[in-house]
């Protein structure tokens, strides 16, 4: 395919990426209202045990996939016609690797459960749960580029649910140990179907070792293994920080605050992964005003939801964790801002992604990282746990400017209209602003709220329409 031939086409791009954001944050929703349950049916301890098992699994996959997922988008591209291939032949890295992970794991048990702060068969599962995982994730993508959004859907409820419902099932039935109960509850499900996905990946033939395709994905998604760890560090400093400075009570104010902010995450997260598959057929295509005007909708429809997060902070503060929890509200505005600075900077990582420049990604995210590292080591202890979430806003928008640097400076490539990414940043900064000033005035507030949501009505109008008119037609 040349770079004049037409992309995917543009309505099954939409309905699949407006599914796969619909579907992503339904699937999360499920696993935030279960929380509550697990939290009143396991002790704290047990809790606690769970929460580092799963962090533990964040950040070892990393190694385990090697961050190969992130080089699908660009092969689908790159190596058309045979991107099932190159999926399997990533799933075949990734599997030895993983392998070993667990064969070590599995020799060296006693100093590394320790290591882990995880039992000896808690451990075990979290070696299982990574080799397993990463067959999914190397389906979901390919599904995810191919536009093939009903199976992925289908594995995003079926991990979510059933994950639940073993969870439940081994919990309720047992009286001791119910946290490593509540571990195979988690990883069942997915050796369940990863078990399915290796079987169709050996029957068609594609776990082939592939010299070429082995060095194009290292090449593409090693330098990325940095990035990954440096955003883990940057997102986990803060509460670190203060943990250490100010005591265990402003930890828990700020995490709450942060978990919050999650949820805008979550959305945030789900409309760009929707549009990247897009972004990389018409990129490729040559279409950069279709991109240019699309992304555009894309920031503002983000902007909306973050200035809807921080006007109706304090009465979702007070349901997430009560009154008590109401002096960490002056975090909010900051965090908030950070997670918009954060998706609108990723339009510009999606270019270098997709020039395979992937080594700036991890510069730009390490250089924040060790900001964040300083600045909150010379201000927590000056000002209180309030101004880390300030301290990773500066972060953020220290990022924006350097990937938008790399994007125009080192690459050449001017893509977005740089000056309305900037201004948005800053009119969303100020609304923002000018809401936290009225958030004791709750009929204020609200009908700046209600403003806010007529301009949004206004804004979308056509695609709003849009959007009623293919419902009535049952599209």
């Amino acid at each position: 395919m040349n770079r004049n031939d037409s992309p995917q086409s543009g309505n099954l791009a939409l309905k699949s990426g407006a599914w796969y954001v619909a579907s992503s944050i339904m699937v999360k929703a499920v696993s935030i209202i279960t929380t509550p349950i697990f939290t009143r049916l396991l002790s704290k301890m047990e809790y606690g045990a769970v929460a580092t098992f799963t962090s533990w699994y964040s950040l070892l996959a990393v190694f385990c996939t090697l961050n190969l997922t992130y080089s699908i988008g660009r092969a689908k591209l790159d190596m058309r016609g045979d991107l099932g291939n190159y999926i399997g032949s990533m799933q075949l890295l990734s599997g030895l690797v993983s392998f070993a992970i667990l064969a070590v794991s599995v020799i060296f048990i006693n100093p590394v459960s320790s290591f882990l702060e995880l039992s000896k068969s808690a451990t075990i599962l979290l070696v299982v749960y990574l080799f397993f995982g990463s067959s999914i994730s190397f389906y979901q993508n390919g599904f995810r580029y191919r536009y093939k959004y009903k199976q992925n859907i289908a594995v995003a409820w079926y991990t979510a649910l059933a994950t639940v419902f073993f969870s439940l099932l081994f919990v309720l039935s047992h009286d001791t140990n119910r946290d490593e109960w509540r571990m195979l509850g988690i990883t069942l499900p997915t050796v369940l179907l990863s078990s399915s996905f290796w079987i169709h990946a050996i029957r068609h033939k594609r776990l082939v070792y592939n010299k070429e395709y082995w060095r194009y994905g290292l090449a593409l998604s090693l330098p990325l293994i940095l990035h990954t760890l440096s955003l883990n560090l940057l997102s986990q400093s803060d509460r670190i920080f203060i943990s250490k400075i100010c005591g265990t009570e402003d930890t828990a104010l700020y995490s709450l605050v942060y978990n919050y902010s999650l949820l805008l995450s979550i959305v945030m997260n789900a409309i760009a992964d929707g549009w990247l598959p897009w972004f990389h057929d018409n990129y490729f295509a040559g279409n950069n005003e279709m991109i240019k005007k699309s992304s555009k909708k894309l920031v503002v429809l983000g902007c909306y939801i973050g200035l809807g997060c921080i006007a109706v902070a304090p009465e979702a503060i007070a349901v997430l964790g009560g009154k008590d929890y109401l002096p960490g509200l002056p975090c909010v505005l900051p965090i908030v801002l950070g997670v918009v600075c954060q998706y609108i900077y990723t339009h510009y990582v999606n270019i270098e992604m997709h020039l395979k420049k992937t080594k700036y990604v991890s510069e730009g995210t390490i250089f924040a990282t060790v900001l964040n590292l300083i600045l909150n080591a010379i201000f927590i202890p000056m000002f209180g746990f309030v101004v880390a979430a300030y301290t990773t806003l500066v972060s953020y928008l220290a990022l924006m400017i350097v990937h938008f640097v790399i994007t125009r400076k080192k690459l050449g490539v001017k893509l977005y209209d740089d000056a309305f990414m900037f201004g948005i940043m800053i009119g969303t900064s100020a609304v923002g602003f000018i809401v936290t000033l009225v958030y004791d005035y709750m009929a204020i507030r609200y009908g700046l709220t209600a403003i806010g949501f007529v301009t949004f009505l206004v804004y979308f109008r056509e695609y709003i329409k849009q959007a009623i008119d293919k419902a009535k037609a049952g599209n």
